[in-house]
């Protein structure tokens, strides 16, 4: 359900005969960019969504997005029988995405998070990544959800290139080395 850009506060959402206030059951996704939200309250029993995306609203606090713990914990299962829990939350934009640990802390309120923002923190979207960047996830260092400095991103990028680079430059010796014998033993 995508209502981006139409000025809804916390009251419009709420709303629990006109609003989001209805049980969905089956909503996976809900985008609420750039309104005029102040809490994620009104989403607190939206079991079902597998992605919220808040960007660019007036989220100012941690308590004020504590709502939508209870979707991470993978018991989440609406009537479409996705359950799994939140998988995806953009809340950047918002002043709580200022906040000091801000990752690290939306990944342990939610522990069914995968992907913050657009940083992938873990599960199986960041296990995809890995494998198509050589193992490496990049924002992540080993199985926590803190976020590496850029610095240090940038190093493991780097790393990543040139161990590419290398087993790119063994493999075409050994093809190279491969094409050889065969040529010569015609």
């Amino acid at each position: 359900l995508y209502l981006a850009h139409n000025g809804i506060d916390d009251d419009g959402a709420s709303d629990a005969e006109t609003g989001l206030g209805l049980p969905f059951s089956r909503l996976d996704t809900l985008d609420l960019s750039r309104n005029r939200l102040t809490t994620t309250k009104p989403f607190a029993h939206l079991t079902s969504l597998e992605e919220l995306w808040l960007s660019g609203n007036k989220i100012e606090k941690f308590e004020d997005v504590e709502h939508i713990s209870c979707l991470g914990g993978g018991g989440g299962e609406g009537e479409g029988g996705r359950g799994g829990g939140l998988n995806g939350i953009y809340l950047e934009m918002n002043p709580v995405a200022d906040e000091f640990g801000y990752r690290k802390r939306l990944a342990e309120m939610i522990p069914s998070l995968t992907q913050i923002d657009a940083d992938a923190i873990g599960g199986p979207t960041a296990a995809m990544s890995a494998m198509s960047l050589g193992g490496m996830v990049l924002g992540h260092s080993g199985g926590g959800a803190g976020m590496e400095s850029p610095e240090v991103r940038m190093r493991r990028m780097q790393e990543l290139a040139i161990t590419r680079a290398r087993e790119q430059q063994r493999q075409r010796e050994e093809q190279e080395e491969e094409e050889e014998k065969s040529g010569g033993e015609s």
